[in-house]
């Protein structure tokens, strides 16, 4: 999925990821609401609190943290993904969606990190993200397909009940 060389870069980041992460996601949050703001609305049942992401970045850093750790363990991580993804069909987050926010968690790391965000470790994680959005989309997509096979199913059976009466 990611290289060699960006999985040690990533798992070297892992530390200050730990330290500067939130303020990392709640910059990622504010830059990507002042550009779309209907994304936000994507957020309103979760833990989005305030334009800087207020809980959600909390969450959204944990989750950036723990990628870093277990980059090269991602089986380990398995529950935790299949639970954001569900998460994320829940709130119609759509795989058009994904390109935007990473650019926008990228910009945020340059903010927060500055001299620490080199180019090399600004595409490392690049990379690392785009293999882990690609792992979400193909999640989602699978749960989207379900969900529209079971409503599909529900519709008919409820025309099959009105057709009979």
């Amino acid at each position: 999925m990611v290289s060699q060389k960006t999985i040690e870069i990533v798992k070297a980041t892992a530390p200050i990821i730990k330290e500067k992460g939130e303020e990392i996601t709640r910059r990622m949050y504010q830059i990507a609401f002042e550009e779309r703001p209907d994304y936000k609305r994507s957020f309103e049942t979760t833990w989005m609190q305030h334009l800087d992401g207020g809980g959600q970045a909390h969450k959204l850093a944990a989750a950036v943290y723990a990628y870093a750790t277990h980059i090269d363990r991602l089986d380990e991580l398995a529950l935790a993904v299949e639970t954001i993804a569900h998460r994320h069909v829940e709130t119609r987050i759509l795989p058009e969606q994904y390109p935007l926010i990473g650019e926008k968690l990228l910009q945020a790391m340059k903010d927060v990190l500055q001299d620490a965000a080199t180019d090399e470790v600004i595409l490392a994680w690049a990379e690392a993200y785009d293999a882990l959005a690609n792992i979400f989309i193909q999640k989602e997509k699978v749960i989207y397909k379900q969900e529209d096979q079971e409503l599909t199913e529900q519709l008919a059976r409820a025309n099959n009940l009105g057709a009979s009466d």
